[in-house]
C-alpha cells in the first residue's frame, strides 16, 4: 500500500514515530505532518499565510515533510502537490491524548483523517489515552490489527475509523470494542492572570467529564481497558429531524 501518515502533535512527536515504525511494514510510507504542534485546531486550514515545507530526517531512516500549517493542510498539500500519487490509506496519529466523545470536534488528528475521507481515501485516526505514554507497545499491536482490517475490508465512503487505545501493557489490554461516539466533554474555565508586565490575560483550564457507564461508548470502553474502534462520518445533516422540520417550516 501507499500510505500517508500525518498527525497534529508535529513531525517530531513520539507518537508519529511509533506509527511510522508500524506502517512501514505494510508498504510505502510518506510522512507529511505539521512542523510544530497543532493540537486542537480541528478542521482548520491556512488561507491567509503561505505554507512552508521542509524535509525532515529522524533516526532509523525516518523521513518526511514538515509543513508550517495544520494537519488538514498537510493532507491537502500532500495529495495535491508533494505526492505524485493518491494514497491507498491515511493514518493520523498516534495522538498523545485520547480523542473521544464530543471532544473529537476539536481534534486535528481526527480532522486529518476526515479530510482523507472527503477525498474517498480509507483513513484512520489513532490516539493513546495518556499525555505521558509509558510506551507504544500496545498501540502498535492495535494499529497492526486495524490496518489488517482495512487491507481486507471496505469501509463506507466518507467514513473514518477513530481508534483510541489505553496506555497499558499488551498483557493488560482487555480486548477490542466497536463503539459509538460517547458524550465525554471538556468542562473548560478561563483563569484571569497577569503577566510580568502587569497585563491581564486568560488561560484555559478545566477537566474531562465523562458520565457514560456502558461499554458501547468510546470513553467508557477505553477507561475500562479496551481499545475503542468507532466509525465516524462527516455528514452533519440531522436526517431524523428533516421531515419534522419540513412540516414546521414548509
Amino acid at each position: 500500500m501507499k500510505i500517508l501518515i500525518t498527525n497534529d502533535d508535529g513531525i517530531y512527536s513520539s507518537g508519529i514515530f511509533a506509527l511510522w515504525d508500524v506502517a512501514q511494514k505494510f508498504g510505502d510510507v510518506n510522512v507529511i505532518a505539521p512542523i510544530n504542534e497543532k493540537s486542537a485546531v480541528g478542521h482548520g486550514i491556512t488561507i491567509s499565510n503561505p505554507l512552508y515545507v521542509r524535509e525532515i530526517e529522524r533516526e532509523n531512516g525516518f523521513k518526511g515533510f514538515g509543513v508550517s500549517g495544520t494537519p488538514v493542510d498537510c493532507v491537502k498539500i500532500g495529495i495535491k502537490s508533494l505526492l505524485s500519487f493518491k494514497p491507498d490509506l491515511i493514518l493520523s496519529g498516534i495522538n498523545i491524548g485520547s480523542n473521544l466523545g464530543n471532544n473529537i470536534i476539536y481534534s486535528g488528528t481526527v480532522a486529518a483523517a476526515i479530510e482523507g475521507a472527503t477525498l474517498d481515501i480509507p483513513s484512520i485516526a489513532i490516539s493513546i489515552d495518556s499525555f505521558r505514554p509509558r510506551s507504544f507497545s500496545t498501540s502498535k499491536i492495535v494499529v497492526r490489527k486495524v490496518i489488517n482490517f482495512i487491507e481486507n475490508n471496505i469501509i463506507p465512503s466518507g467514513t473514518i475509523i477513530n481508534v483510541n487505545i489505553p496506555d497499558c501493557e499488551p498483557s493488560d489490554l482487555k480486548g477490542y470494542k466497536v463503539t459509538s461516539q460517547g458524550h465525554q466533554y471538556f468542562n473548560d474555565n478561563f483563569e484571569k492572570r497577569a503577566d510580568p508586565s502587569g497585563r491581564n490575560y486568560y488561560w484555559m483550564t478545566g477537566e474531562i467529564i465523562d458520565n457514560d457507564k456502558e461499554l458501547r461508548y468510546d470513553g467508557f470502553a477505553v477507561s475500562n481497558g479496551y481499545a475503542s474502534i468507532t466509525p465516524i462520518h462527516f455528514k452533519m445533516t440531522n436526517t431524523s429531524f428533516l421531515d419534522e422540520l419540513k412540516r414546521i417550516i414548509i
